[in-house]
């Protein structure tokens, strides 16, 4: 998972947020910034299998959760991986699953670079 986090610090940042470049320089990395400290952080439980934090940071705000899996899935070096495939390779409980699948069905869809969805 550091892997994927590596992969997003070396995105440009017109990448992570298109509106980047009518943002001022400071309010753009200031909101990289946050994306990458949410990630960072997400990983980090999964990886983790830190279930209970992971889902009362990540789920309780969906809106949050929704544009972040969103902005993840858009970002060409993650190749195509979800918070979904993430969770999914360590094992988490199937509850937690089904919250993720309700915030933002469409990680269902998505396929990454091995083809899984």
């Amino acid at each position: 998972l550091h892997k994927e986090l590596y992969k997003l610090q070396q995105t440009p940042v017109s990448r992570i947020n298109p509106q980047a470049e009518t943002m001022t320089s400071s309010n753009s990395n200031s909101m990289v910034t946050k994306v990458m400290n949410y990630l960072s952080f997400m990983l980090n439980l999964i990886e983790a299998q830190d279930w209970n934090r992971l889902e009362n940071a990540a789920l309780s705000n969906p809106k949050v959760f929704k544009i972040m899996s969103k902005s993840i899935s858009d970002i060409e070096e993650f190749n195509g991986m979800t918070l979904l495939h993430a969770c999914v390779r360590c094992n988490p409980p199937i509850k937690l699953l089904d919250e993720m699948i309700k915030l933002y069905p469409q990680a269902l869809k998505e396929e990454d670079c091995l083809g899984r969805t």
